[in-house]
């Protein structure tokens, strides 16, 4: 018998990023993150910012991902996102200087707007540097 598995697809407005199978999907709603095993019950979600966990067997690889839905139905994962990044994708030093400058922007008085936009600025920093210090993570290790 076959091992049941969930089919992953992650689509942005440029292209489609991710198609595979896999055994486990972990991500960040806006309410906190949900992970999809095969046999899960139908559901839809808006997706926040983080980091999206693939699970095959014994490898975990991470993706950024940057809002988005994503839509769960008959073993299948669909998450329609603006930004998907995989390690390769993310250029370190500038997530680096961009948490530096969030941090700086974030020390200095302004008003409640301008702090909710350099608190994402930070929060996309520390996801693209959390994926890109690792491409693909084997449990065995």
């Amino acid at each position: 018998m076959e091992e049941r598995k969930i089919h992953l697809r992650i689509i942005t407005p440029q292209e489609v990023k991710v198609n595979q199978k896999a055994d486990m999907v972990i991500f960040r709603c806006v309410n906190g993150d949900m992970g999809i095993m095969p046999g899960h019950e139908p559901i839809s979600a808006v997706l926040g910012d983080g980091v999206l966990r693939i699970k095959e067997g014994e490898t975990e690889r991470r993706i950024a991902i940057f809002g988005g839905i994503v839509d769960v139905n008959n073993d299948r994962v669909s998450i329609m996102t603006s930004t998907a990044e995989r390690p390769e994708d993310i250029d370190r030093h500038q997530a680096e200087s961009d948490r530096q400058q969030a941090e700086m922007l974030l020390k200095e008085k302004s008003d409640s707007t301008k702090i909710q936009g350099y608190q994402a600025l930070l929060r996309r920093a520390l996801v693209r540097i959390e994926v890109s210090t690792d491409s693909i993570i084997d449990e065995d290790d």
